[in-house]
Protein backbone atom coordinates (compact mmCIF):
# COMPACT_ATOMS: atom_id res chain seq x y z
CA UNK A 1 0.00 0.00 0.00
CA UNK A 2 2.81 2.29 0.63
CA UNK A 3 4.79 1.25 -2.24
CA UNK A 4 2.70 3.81 -4.27
CA UNK A 5 4.18 6.70 -2.48
CA UNK A 6 7.61 5.94 -3.98
CA UNK A 7 9.56 4.86 -0.32
CA UNK A 8 12.50 4.32 -2.47
CA UNK A 9 12.94 7.57 -3.49
CA UNK A 10 13.07 8.55 -0.21
CA UNK A 11 16.47 8.85 1.88
CA UNK A 12 16.50 6.67 4.82
CA UNK A 13 16.47 8.56 8.59
CA UNK A 14 16.95 7.02 12.09
CA UNK A 15 13.44 8.81 13.55
CA UNK A 16 10.30 9.03 11.82
CA UNK A 17 10.15 12.84 13.19
CA UNK A 18 12.03 15.72 13.38
CA UNK A 19 12.33 16.43 17.13
CA UNK A 20 13.15 19.39 16.51
CA UNK A 21 10.41 20.70 13.99
CA UNK A 22 7.23 21.06 15.71
CA UNK A 23 4.01 20.48 13.61
CA UNK A 24 1.40 23.41 14.30
CA UNK A 25 -2.07 24.42 11.97
CA UNK A 26 -1.44 25.79 8.96
CA UNK A 27 -1.28 29.65 8.55
CA UNK A 28 -2.54 32.20 6.46
CA UNK A 29 0.33 32.47 4.05
CA UNK A 30 1.61 28.86 4.10
CA UNK A 31 2.24 26.79 0.87
CA UNK A 32 -0.54 23.84 0.68
CA UNK A 33 -0.19 20.66 -0.49
CA UNK A 34 -3.08 18.31 -2.13
CA UNK A 35 -5.18 17.18 0.58
CA UNK A 36 -6.48 13.87 -0.86
CA UNK A 37 -2.80 12.63 -1.26
CA UNK A 38 -1.57 13.52 2.18
CA UNK A 39 -5.13 11.80 3.36
CA UNK A 40 -4.34 8.63 1.61
CA UNK A 41 -0.52 9.16 2.55
CA UNK A 42 -1.42 9.31 6.55
CA UNK A 43 -4.08 6.69 6.11
CA UNK A 44 -1.43 4.13 4.73
CA UNK A 45 0.82 4.91 7.54
CA UNK A 46 -1.93 4.50 9.91
CA UNK A 47 -2.38 1.01 8.52
CA UNK A 48 1.08 0.12 8.94
CA UNK A 49 1.05 1.65 12.41
CA UNK A 50 -2.05 0.21 13.76
CA UNK A 51 -0.95 -4.36 13.00
CA UNK A 52 2.73 -3.90 13.08
CA UNK A 53 4.58 -0.66 13.87
CA UNK A 54 3.98 0.95 16.53
CA UNK A 55 7.07 3.03 16.85
CA UNK A 56 5.51 5.50 14.10
CA UNK A 57 2.16 6.02 16.10
CA UNK A 58 3.00 9.02 17.27
CA UNK A 59 3.99 10.54 14.10
CA UNK A 60 0.89 9.31 12.39
CA UNK A 61 -1.16 10.72 15.09
CA UNK A 62 0.09 14.00 14.89
CA UNK A 63 0.46 14.24 11.66
CA UNK A 64 -3.54 12.85 10.85
CA UNK A 65 -4.68 15.99 12.88
CA UNK A 66 -3.66 18.30 9.80
CA UNK A 67 -5.41 16.01 7.41
CA UNK A 68 -8.31 18.97 6.85
CA UNK A 69 -5.62 21.11 5.38
CA UNK A 70 -1.98 19.79 5.48
CA UNK A 71 0.64 22.37 4.30
CA UNK A 72 4.43 21.87 2.78
CA UNK A 73 5.67 21.26 6.18
CA UNK A 74 3.42 17.92 6.70
CA UNK A 75 3.29 16.79 3.81
CA UNK A 76 7.69 17.05 4.20
CA UNK A 77 7.14 15.16 8.12
CA UNK A 78 4.93 12.58 6.43
CA UNK A 79 7.67 11.90 3.57
CA UNK A 80 9.91 11.48 6.04
CA UNK A 81 7.82 8.90 7.86
CA UNK A 82 8.09 6.91 4.64
CA UNK A 83 11.87 6.90 4.73
CA UNK A 84 12.42 5.73 8.21
CA UNK A 85 10.07 2.97 7.09
CA UNK A 86 12.58 2.57 4.22
CA UNK A 87 15.38 2.65 6.48
CA UNK A 88 14.11 -0.12 9.21
CA UNK A 89 11.88 -2.50 6.09
CA UNK A 90 13.15 -6.10 8.31
CA UNK A 91 11.89 -4.48 11.60
CA UNK A 92 9.50 -6.84 13.51
CA UNK A 93 7.66 -7.31 16.53
CA UNK A 94 9.73 -10.70 17.82
CA UNK A 95 8.02 -12.46 20.84
CA UNK A 96 10.99 -13.73 23.54
CA UNK A 97 10.95 -14.54 26.81
CA UNK A 98 12.69 -13.36 30.03
CA UNK A 99 15.50 -14.95 29.86
CA UNK A 100 16.44 -12.72 26.97
CA UNK A 101 19.36 -10.45 27.54
CA UNK A 102 18.36 -7.43 25.56
CA UNK A 103 14.87 -7.22 27.52
CA UNK A 104 14.46 -4.55 30.30
CA UNK A 105 14.03 -6.30 33.70
CA UNK A 106 10.39 -5.55 34.60
CA UNK A 107 9.31 -8.31 32.71
CA UNK A 108 11.09 -11.10 35.08
CA UNK A 109 9.04 -9.71 37.86
CA UNK A 110 5.97 -10.97 36.58
CA UNK A 111 7.65 -14.02 34.51
CA UNK A 112 6.01 -16.97 34.48
CA UNK A 113 6.46 -20.79 32.56
CA UNK A 114 3.33 -21.77 32.79
CA UNK A 115 0.96 -18.66 32.52
CA UNK A 116 0.14 -15.31 30.61
CA UNK A 117 1.46 -12.31 31.86
CA UNK A 118 0.12 -8.68 30.72
CA UNK A 119 2.36 -5.88 31.51
CA UNK A 120 1.92 -2.25 30.32
CA UNK A 121 3.50 0.89 30.04
CA UNK A 122 1.78 4.56 29.84
CA UNK A 123 3.15 8.02 29.55
CA UNK A 124 1.86 11.53 28.90
CA UNK A 125 3.78 14.40 27.29
CA UNK A 126 1.89 17.69 29.20
CA UNK A 127 0.75 20.53 27.11
CA UNK A 128 2.32 19.29 23.89
CA UNK A 129 0.06 20.34 21.44
CA UNK A 130 1.46 24.00 20.63
CA UNK A 131 -2.34 24.97 19.00
CA UNK A 132 -4.87 24.03 21.68
CA UNK A 133 -2.29 23.09 24.89
CA UNK A 134 -4.13 19.67 24.83
CA UNK A 135 -1.49 16.82 26.06
CA UNK A 136 -0.63 13.26 24.78
CA UNK A 137 -1.18 10.06 25.71
CA UNK A 138 0.53 7.21 24.88
CA UNK A 139 0.70 3.57 26.25
CA UNK A 140 2.16 -0.03 24.80
CA UNK A 141 1.18 -3.67 26.62
CA UNK A 142 3.57 -6.72 26.19
CA UNK A 143 3.48 -10.25 26.44
CA UNK A 144 6.22 -12.73 26.11
CA UNK A 145 8.24 -8.98 26.00
CA UNK A 146 7.30 -7.61 22.93
CA UNK A 147 4.19 -5.17 22.22
CA UNK A 148 0.43 -6.84 21.79
CA UNK A 149 -1.47 -3.33 21.71
CA UNK A 150 -0.31 0.31 21.69
CA UNK A 151 -1.78 3.94 21.35
CA UNK A 152 -1.27 7.30 20.56
CA UNK A 153 -3.85 9.94 21.04
CA UNK A 154 -4.43 13.77 22.62
CA UNK A 155 -6.23 14.10 25.49
CA UNK A 156 -9.35 15.15 25.15
CA UNK A 157 -9.46 17.92 27.95
CA UNK A 158 -6.22 20.06 28.86
CA UNK A 159 -4.67 18.97 31.54
CA UNK A 160 -3.51 21.76 34.19
CA UNK A 161 -0.54 20.03 35.61
CA UNK A 162 2.20 16.77 34.33
CA UNK A 163 1.19 15.11 37.07
CA UNK A 164 -3.04 15.13 35.93
CA UNK A 165 -1.68 14.14 32.29
CA UNK A 166 0.18 11.54 33.37
CA UNK A 167 -2.63 10.21 35.71
CA UNK A 168 -4.86 10.59 32.84
CA UNK A 169 -2.93 8.29 30.55
CA UNK A 170 -2.52 5.96 33.34
CA UNK A 171 -6.19 5.89 33.73
CA UNK A 172 -6.62 5.16 29.82
CA UNK A 173 -4.46 2.32 29.74
CA UNK A 174 -5.68 0.65 32.66
CA UNK A 175 -9.05 0.76 30.95
CA UNK A 176 -7.06 -1.40 28.13
CA UNK A 177 -5.72 -3.51 30.72
CA UNK A 178 -9.14 -4.93 31.96
CA UNK A 179 -10.12 -5.02 28.02
CA UNK A 180 -7.26 -7.37 27.89
CA UNK A 181 -8.13 -9.20 30.70
CA UNK A 182 -11.56 -10.30 29.14
CA UNK A 183 -10.09 -11.11 26.14
CA UNK A 184 -7.94 -13.67 27.36
CA UNK A 185 -10.61 -14.65 30.10
CA UNK A 186 -12.87 -15.56 27.03
CA UNK A 187 -10.34 -17.04 25.29
CA UNK A 188 -9.76 -19.53 28.63
CA UNK A 189 -6.28 -18.13 29.12
CA UNK A 190 -4.79 -18.13 32.31
CA UNK A 191 -3.32 -15.00 33.47
CA UNK A 192 -0.68 -15.37 36.23
CA UNK A 193 -1.89 -12.38 38.21
CA UNK A 194 -3.43 -8.61 37.39
CA UNK A 195 -1.95 -6.95 34.77
CA UNK A 196 0.90 -4.48 36.20
CA UNK A 197 0.93 -1.22 34.29
CA UNK A 198 4.48 1.39 34.36
CA UNK A 199 3.81 4.85 35.39
CA UNK A 200 7.16 7.26 35.17
CA UNK A 201 5.36 9.77 37.43
CA UNK A 202 5.34 9.08 41.37
CA UNK A 203 2.53 11.89 41.49
CA UNK A 204 0.21 10.00 39.47
CA UNK A 205 1.05 7.07 41.15
CA UNK A 206 0.03 8.54 44.09
CA UNK A 207 -3.39 9.79 42.89
CA UNK A 208 -4.61 6.40 42.24
CA UNK A 209 -5.18 6.56 45.89
CA UNK A 210 -8.21 7.96 46.54
CA UNK A 211 -7.14 8.53 50.12
CA UNK A 212 -4.31 10.41 48.98
CA UNK A 213 -4.73 14.15 50.38
CA UNK A 214 -4.83 15.67 46.49
CA UNK A 215 -8.10 18.05 46.61
CA UNK A 216 -7.24 19.74 43.36
CA UNK A 217 -7.77 16.55 41.63
CA UNK A 218 -11.65 17.27 41.88
CA UNK A 219 -11.48 18.98 38.56
CA UNK A 220 -10.42 16.08 36.39
CA UNK A 221 -12.95 14.33 34.70
CA UNK A 222 -14.64 11.82 36.73
CA UNK A 223 -14.14 9.24 34.04
CA UNK A 224 -10.58 8.94 34.76
CA UNK A 225 -11.21 8.34 38.63
CA UNK A 226 -12.09 4.65 37.43
CA UNK A 227 -8.59 3.22 37.93
CA UNK A 228 -8.82 3.94 41.49
CA UNK A 229 -12.07 1.93 41.65
CA UNK A 230 -10.29 -1.15 39.55
CA UNK A 231 -7.34 -0.83 41.81
CA UNK A 232 -9.00 -1.18 45.10
CA UNK A 233 -10.57 -4.35 43.37
CA UNK A 234 -7.51 -5.64 42.95
CA UNK A 235 -8.00 -6.17 39.17
CA UNK A 236 -5.06 -4.21 38.23
CA UNK A 237 -1.31 -3.29 39.48
CA UNK A 238 0.61 -0.19 39.21
CA UNK A 239 4.27 0.49 39.67
CA UNK A 240 7.07 3.44 38.74
CA UNK A 241 9.39 2.87 36.06
CA UNK A 242 11.88 5.38 35.25
CA UNK A 243 11.65 7.60 32.35
CA UNK A 244 14.63 6.51 30.48
CA UNK A 245 13.69 3.22 31.16
CA UNK A 246 9.74 3.81 29.73
CA UNK A 247 8.77 2.52 26.18
CA UNK A 248 5.40 4.21 26.00
CA UNK A 249 7.53 7.45 25.86
CA UNK A 250 8.05 6.81 22.06
CA UNK A 251 4.24 7.13 21.96
CA UNK A 252 4.13 11.47 23.42
CA UNK A 253 6.55 12.75 21.46
CA UNK A 254 9.15 12.92 18.89
CA UNK A 255 12.76 11.79 20.35
CA UNK A 256 16.11 11.74 19.45
CA UNK A 257 17.78 8.74 17.67
CA UNK A 258 19.12 6.98 20.41
CA UNK A 259 16.04 7.39 23.15
CA UNK A 260 13.91 6.51 19.89
CA UNK A 261 15.53 3.37 19.32
CA UNK A 262 15.86 1.90 23.24
CA UNK A 263 12.10 2.25 23.12
CA UNK A 264 11.73 0.58 19.96
CA UNK A 265 13.58 -2.39 21.34
CA UNK A 266 12.04 -1.68 24.71
CA UNK A 267 8.46 -2.82 22.86
CA UNK A 268 10.43 -6.17 21.34
CA UNK A 269 10.80 -4.31 17.94
CA UNK A 270 13.74 -5.48 15.85
CA UNK A 271 15.52 -6.17 12.83
CA UNK A 272 14.93 -9.65 11.22
CA UNK A 273 16.37 -11.40 8.48
CA UNK A 274 15.14 -14.69 8.20
CA UNK A 275 17.44 -17.60 7.62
Amino acid sequence: MLMRFQMDKAKPVDTPLNPSLPLVKAKPGDKRTDITTYQELTGSLNHAAIFSRPDISFAVSKLSQFNSDPTETHMKAARRVLAYLKGTINYSIIYGDATDAEIHVYTQAIHSDDYLSILGFADADHASDKDDRKSQTGYVFLINNAGVVWESHKQHSVALSTRDAEYMALSDASREAIARTHLYDDLQIITVQPPLLYSDSITALLLTDESAPYQRSKHIDTRYHYIRDILKKDQIQVDYVPSEENPADVFTKALSSDLHHRCVLGMGLRPFYPQ
